[in-house]
């Protein structure tokens, strides 16, 4: 029988080698989903052209209110090369556009892809585009949450820098560097 200090280091060992094998995976840009904005479902949109007369009259509230709200969905996918699984409980997440800085967050969120596959890891976000000061007229913020459903080349503006995690025992351990994705490759910020 095996003594519990024993096994609780043979599944601290496990755990490190399937977050060592994460971090080591291959990270590539899919595709931006779910895209809402202001509750209006922009996927179906190519230009503000395009947008309906109750389309309007739903965005004339938000700018009121000064809180335009863009939700999506960021997806990424996770190929993992080796021949054991790779797996995490959770990742911190930076978001950028036209590299600013515009989101950072945590997902909890055991992810596993087994030896030789690819999944789907997908970043829930949600930010008031009017905050951002990356765009300089209402009619480039607008052209910018359209152009993510477009899969044009707004969405190349957008990058999220991954930092996994996994626990051992109630202590958070994560990787001591991100993983950027998407377009060209920022530096995201150092921990302090």
């Amino acid at each position: 029988m095996i003594p519990a200090l024993c096994l609780s280091l043979l599944i601290g060992c496990s755990s490190v080698q399937g977050v060592k094998n994460f971090s080591n995976c291959q990270f590539n840009y899919k595709d931006v989903t779910n895209i809402h904005l202001a509750s209006i479902d922009v996927s179906h949109i190519r230009s503000p052209k395009d947008l309906s007369y109750v389309d309007l009259l739903q965005l004339i509230p938000a700018f009121k209110d000064k809180s335009l709200g863009l939700n999506m969905n960021v997806n990424i996918n996770v190929t993992n090369p080796y021949a054991e699984e790779a797996k995490l409980e959770g990742v911190d997440y930076i978001v950028w556009v036209d590299e600013r800085e515009v989101l950072t967050g945590n997902m909890d969120k055991k992810i596993s892809i087994g030896a030789n596959q690819t999944e789907v890891l997908s970043i829930p976000v949600s930010v008031n585009l009017l905050n951002m000061a990356a765009f300089s007229t209402i009619d480039a913020l607008l052209e910018f949450a359209i152009g993510l459903a477009a899969d044009n080349p707004d969405a190349s503006r957008m990058k999220v820098s991954l930092k996994p995690y996994f626990n051992v025992g109630n202590k958070k351990i994560k990787t001591p560097f991100y993983i950027t994705v998407g377009g060209d490759k920022i530096m995201p910020k150092k921990d302090k």
